[in-house]
């Protein structure tokens, strides 16, 4: 379940590379500057204040490797062929669910139009991938307004399993359902993962959740990585000054205990446009001239526990 971290190619340009058993690659250059390799059956956390440009990453120069081959240069039929290894939910369960179908034929939309399985087997395999993820076959011609959040979520969950992903991005999937709720979707997320070998990635800014469904975490800050390890290095030895703030804001399990905040003051600098030094440098306590000029590559502290910030230079 635990994925390997660190840098591929040259350090200094930061590249994206997700690769192992997946054999999914990315090696190139984006203004977030990714440095990130994970192996199938891991799940690998994003961590970022709300709204704050957690999915907005985009692809500006290098190559997009999949099974040893670019897909940037894909043309649109093998990029439909490829979608089903890729597969996406989404944040609200509502919204992404069409209110005119059945959710029978919301999940096998898709089926039916990659031709994943015979005709005749069709109903039998979207019956078990209901089962699969907490739904009843007679669920099949109910529509999304009869069911409740959770229940909702469990389609969305049914809908991205079908296809028979390799990997699934997951953009805040528990973020508009109860608490009680939350718990029941995210122990069929580890489930699952466990069934089927799956590679998460896990959009949050819920640290309680990341924490717990998380095997690495990354913590991003204005489109910029922050710190990228293991999620039990990064609760126990949080290195940047943006984690460390974060980490001081998850409430103690005790209200009898006491547990020191540390705030960033300041105004948030916009994130449009060339950035120029650090963007936590007018909020951080650790600001030097330096950071105001230049943006701080990630470096691997040990053990493969980088940090983009000066004080580990």
């Amino acid at each position: 379940m635990c994925g390997i971290v660190g840098y591929v190619g040259d350090e200094q340009a930061a590249p994206i590379l997700l690769t192992g058993l997946s054999k999914l690659e990315y090696r190139g250059y984006d203004s977030a500057g990714i440095a990130v390799r994970n192996e199938a059956a891991d799940k690998i956390a994003i961590v970022k204040a709300k709204g704050r440009l957690k999915t907005l990453i985009e692809k500006t120069d290098g190559e997009i490797l999949f099974n040893g081959e670019d897909i940037s240069k894909y043309d649109k039929k093998q990029l439909r062929d490829l979608r089903t290894k890729m597969q996406i939910i989404f944040q609200d369960p509502y919204s992404s669910l069409s209110p005119r179908l059945p959710i029978g034929e919301i999940i096998g939309e898709a089926v039916r139009e990659h031709n994943l399985v015979p005709k005749a087997e069709f109903d039998d395999y979207i019956d078990k991938v209901m089962d699969n993820c907490g739904l009843q076959p007679f669920h099949k011609d109910r529509y999304p307004h009869e069911f409740s959040g959770g229940q909702r979520q469990r389609v969305n969950i049914a809908r991205a399993l079908s296809m028979e992903p390799k990997i699934i991005v997951c953009d805040e999937p528990v973020s508009a359902l109860d608490v009680s709720i939350q718990a029941q979707v995210i122990n069929l997320f580890r489930r699952l993962q466990k069934q089927f070998n799956l590679t998460y990635v896990f959009i949050s800014h819920d640290l309680g959740i990341i924490k717990y469904i998380s095997d690495r975490i990354m913590i991003m800050y204005l489109g910029r990585v922050m710190e990228f390890y293991t999620s039990e290095g990064i609760y126990a030895d949080p290195k940047h000054p943006y984690t460390k703030a974060l980490l001081s804001a998850i409430p103690p399990e005790s209200p009898f205990d006491k547990k020191e905040r540390l705030p960033l003051t300041g105004d948030i600098p916009s994130p449009i446009g060339d950035q120029v030094g650090c963007p936590l440098a007018g909020r951080c306590p650790h600001c030097t001239e330096r950071c105001k000029k230049e943006i701080p590559k990630l470096v691997d502290t040990g053990d493969g526990h980088m940090v983009a910030c000066f004080l580990y230079e």
